[in-house]
């Protein structure tokens, strides 16, 4: 496959309703299905809303929501990116996962960056992997919100030959200058698409979400954006200009890993002031 459909799904989620968020989850992969779409992706806890109170809702993987989810990519012949609250213990996860048109469960990730100025890692516990999973040939990987400020899993992907991350969020409208400079960073620095897809609305916090959602290409150029309505965002991802890219222009072979170590293993080591 040289060219990957994807619908991004700006979604004004209904706080804490799971059952109510899932019936209208049908809706959208429904509408995703109708304008072609091949993957579909919902935002980050698309079932809840960004809660701090987790732990009613805690659930295995694979567990509840990723069976009603799965049974939508079954009806559908879609990819579906969702996402649930992980038991664990001593807090649960924030979790993403991927439904296959089979309805298996191709991918599970979990958040590794909780939102600490929201107090996210006093009620979530980060994550510790990313995995690379494919999508019809297409190696994938995920990301959730806030861990777009991190760069160094999306350059781990990178490395391990993604071509496209999935990072559904729950953005605010105060900070979402910071949200399309950071999926277009992402996109152009690893040579990767970036697809973004983040909530609309306002939660039961006072927060409001502006959609906003997008895809970049592998140039960190802009191939589909939203703006704060509730519906999708659809977009086209060309493989080959990816790859030809990649290809043309390998800045990725230029890494040096053996130095970033050396230097990661400085940080927080106090400057000298020995002037002698």
């Amino acid at each position: 496959m040289t060219t990957l459909r994807v619908a991004l799904i700006q979604q004004d989620t209904v706080w804490q309703d799971p059952a109510a968020n899932l019936a209208r989850a049908r809706g959208f992969a429904e509408a995703a299905a109708r304008a072609g779409a091949r993957v579909a992706v919902f935002p980050e806890l698309f079932t809840l809303g960004f809660t701090m109170a987790p732990e009613p809702y805690a659930e295995p993987l694979p567990g509840p929501t990723t069976e009603a989810v799965a049974a939508l990519s079954r009806e559908f012949g879609l990819y579906l990116v969702g996402s649930a609250v992980e038991a664990h213990a001593p807090h649960p996860h924030n979790a993403a996962f991927v439904t296959a048109p089979d309805g298996s469960l191709e991918a599970a990730y979990r958040k590794i960056h909780p939102f600490s100025y929201g107090e996210e890692h006093q009620h979530y516990t980060g994550g510790g992997d990313c995995p690379l999973f494919e999508i019809d040939g297409i190696p994938c990987g995920l990301q959730i919100c806030y861990d777009l400020r991190f760069p160094e899993p999306f350059r781990t992907l990178a490395a391990r030959g993604a071509e496209v991350v999935f990072v559904p969020a729950n953005w605010p409208a105060r900070r979402i200058a910071a949200w399309s400079t950071l999926l277009a960073a992402r996109a152009l620095e690893n040579q990767m698409a970036l697809c973004g897809a983040n909530r609309v609305g306002r939660d039961a916090l006072g927060l409001d979400y502006p959609g906003a959602s997008a895809i970049h290409d592998a140039y960190g150029e802009v191939v589909a954006q939203g703006d704060a309505t509730e519906g999708l965002v659809v977009g086209d991802i060309d493989l080959s200009a990816l790859r030809a890219w990649r290809e043309r222009f390998p800045a990725l072979r230029d890494r040096r890993p053996e130095v970033y170590s050396a230097l990661a293993r400085k940080e927080g080591t106090p400057m000298s002031t020995d002037k002698n």
